[in-house]
């Protein structure tokens, strides 16, 4: 069999965290996640993370049908994952803008017509020793599509991720290896 094995991917586990624009993340797959960020909570795992690129491309032909020259534009990359907890952090995502209180066990959230409001997002992805880290400095999020609630399936949160460009185009910075926990 020609290829190693070892490098296909099947994440047993994925958390993602939300902080801050300008938070620093962690440079290194050992060192936990600052308090600054915080976890999204349940994820569903059959959908995973779902990175998406668009772009428009123009292709420009010479005498006798001979492609000579392609130029690329408008480059936007996206990630998408589902949220199964109704907790504050996807509150905020859902409804940037909105507040939500707690007072003698009883929430009361005022929801307002959604704001654009940037923060930074960190992506973790753990197969045994294996593990992925990607930090994003720049996002937005929005719901992407419905939220149905009912008596026969969960409650899921469909967040549609605009990455923003650093100065020098970078979109995101990748931590990947082994990971050995210490005791």
């Amino acid at each position: 069999m020609a290829g190693d094995p070892t490098k296909a991917g099947l994440w047993g586990g994925a958390d993602v965290y939300i902080a801050p624009v300008g938070t620093a993340f962690p440079t290194d797959l050992a060192t936990a996640w600052a308090v600054d960020w915080e976890p999204v909570g349940i994820l569903d795992g059959e959908e995973g993370f779902t990175w998406a690129r668009d772009m428009e491309e123009s292709e420009f032909y010479g005498w006798g049908g001979i492609l000579i020259r392609k130029t690329r534009s408008k480059h936007k990359r996206t990630v998408t994952f589902v949220a199964l907890e109704d907790n504050d952090v996807v509150y905020e995502l859902a409804n940037p803008g909105s507040t939500r209180t707690v007072s003698e066990g009883v929430t009361t959230s005022l929801v307002k017509v959604p704001e654009n409001r940037e923060f930074a997002i960190g992506f973790e992805l753990r197969d045994g020793t294996k593990r992925t880290r990607r930090f994003v400095k720049r996002a937005t999020a929005d719901v992407d599509g419905e939220v149905k609630e009912s008596e026969t399936e969960l409650t899921a949160y469909t967040f549609l991720v605009t990455l923003y460009p650093e100065a020098d185009a970078t979109l995101y910075t990748e931590l990947a290896g082994l990971f050995t926990p210490t005791a």
